[in-house]
């Protein structure tokens, strides 16, 4: 009887250990064979690629369009785009109508194939958390990597929303995050007002609702959240906003007083308190505050400087300091012609030479702007003979340095639009 009960509880235990293992290795609570790296390096959690510098930057990109998985009422990508610590590519898809879901869809490059990981709703559905009705048709959001291996983004919902009145969305938005290799989602928490954008570069994942720019920060070691009103006028929106890897945010706001509108770049610390505010000059251009999209385009340099572009064009440079706030200066028009909706940035060498691609006049051009001699230069990008397009932005390349650029084009068949992503190699 002794040997049999010995070797009995000797299984078990093993059974156990076996099974709360496995269980951490899923939930992603320890660095297993399969997990993410112990600790993730300033380029992972920036969703960065500091890879070499150019060998032949001097000419047009090569261009390639990747057919993105459809699913009913698919319509755009909307800058939605990261990288996980593999370097596999990470898209928001959105819906078009209300009470349709968003999908979060990953691309493998080395595979060259695409993986649907799911629909806003069904996951809230699984999770108990639907409501009859309910749409999620928008992941708006940056898909951020944190130092616990996950990747955070947000969801939103659009109905019923006006910039006018700054009604919200009647279902409003959520914070997610997704395991990149078990694919697990997992809920963070619900908001009343819309998110659009989510950043982050270590311990905390900030989201930007709206209307009126709320900040919402998530510890993801405590798994606490805060929020804090920044501040907006007229209906307006930034579509994008940035975070340090001290966990400081730069988030606009925007104050109106007598009909006339200013900007100011505002620093919080992890603390959620306001440290600086740094006049934005070139941040609004013609048209509405409302059509204005603020923050598009973003990248990190490997010195941990930060770049933005605003829906101008204007090249801003954001240098942290480890006491007291950030260093904000005006660098200038990205694109050589002055003006151009620039959406994307991406550093190359994570060093002096940033790409990305404008909007201008001519069309869409491809943009290598030098940050040492202020000067830029132009080539026309071959958006491969497709019609109407739209192009959002994005921030990501991938392991053998192609960047990504996202947004959507005229449906072959009929006039509607489909969601687009094209793989750009700019010369590495």
């Amino acid at each position: 009887m002794t040997p049999r009960i010995t070797w009995f509880g000797a299984g078990l235990l093993i059974l156990l250990a076996t099974v709360a293992s496995t269980f951490l290795v899923l939930s992603g609570w320890f660095d297993g064979r399969s997990a993410a790296p112990a600790k993730l390096s300033y380029e992972e959690l920036t969703g960065s690629s500091f890879l070499p510098a150019l060998n032949d930057p001097l000419r047009a990109p090569r261009v390639r369009e990747l057919k993105v998985p459809m699913f009913e009422n698919a319509t755009s990508i909307w800058g939605s785009t990261g990288r996980d610590f593999r370097g596999h590519i990470w898209i928001g898809v959105s819906a078009r109508s209300g009470g349709m879901s968003a999908h979060l869809m990953e691309y493998d490059p080395d595979a060259d194939r695409w993986h649907d990981r799911g629909a806003v709703t069904d996951k809230l559905k699984e999770l108990s958390l639907f409501s009859d009705g309910e749409g999620q048709n928008k992941i708006h959001s940056r898909i951020v990597p944190a130092n616990d291996g996950w990747l955070y983004f947000a969801s939103t919902d659009e109905e019923g929303e006006r910039a006018d009145t700054e009604a919200l969305p009647r279902w409003g938005g959520h914070l997610w995050r997704i395991h990149p290799e078990n694919y697990r989602w997992q809920h963070l928490f619900a908001v009343r007002e819309g998110l659009v954008a989510a950043s982050g570069a270590g311990q905390y994942v900030y989201a930007l609702g709206y209307w009126g720019h709320v900040l919402y920060q998530y510890d993801t070691r405590s798994g606490h959240a805060h929020r804090v009103v920044v501040g907006s006028a007229g209906g307006h929106v930034s579509r994008n906003f940035l975070t340090d890897i001290r966990g400081h945010a730069y988030v606009p706001r925007l104050s109106a007083v007598e009909g006339k509108v200013s900007v100011a770049l505002v620093e919080y610390d992890a603390g959620l308190n306001e440290i600086a505010a740094t006049p934005l000059e070139h941040y609004l251009g013609g048209g509405s505050v409302e059509a204005n999209h603020g923050i598009i385009g973003l990248a990190y340099l490997s010195d941990g400087r930060m770049l933005f572009t605003t829906h101008v064009g204007y090249l801003y440079l954001i240098e942290p300091r480890e006491e007291g706030p950030a260093k904000v200066t005006a660098v200038g028009w990205f694109h050589p012609d002055g003006s151009a909706y620039t959406a994307s940035l991406f550093s190359f060498g994570g060093g002096n030479i940033v790409g990305g691609v404008s909007n201008s006049h001519a069309g869409f051009d491809w943009v290598l702007f030098n940050l040492t001699s202020g000067l830029s230069k132009a080539f026309p990008l071959d958006t491969k003979d497709l019609k109407k397009v739209l192009l959002y932005g994005s921030v990501t390349r991938d392991n053998g340095g192609r960047v990504y650029v996202v947004g959507w084009a005229e449906m072959e068949t009929r006039h509607e639009q489909r969601p687009l992503v094209l793989q750009i190699d700019p010369g590495g």
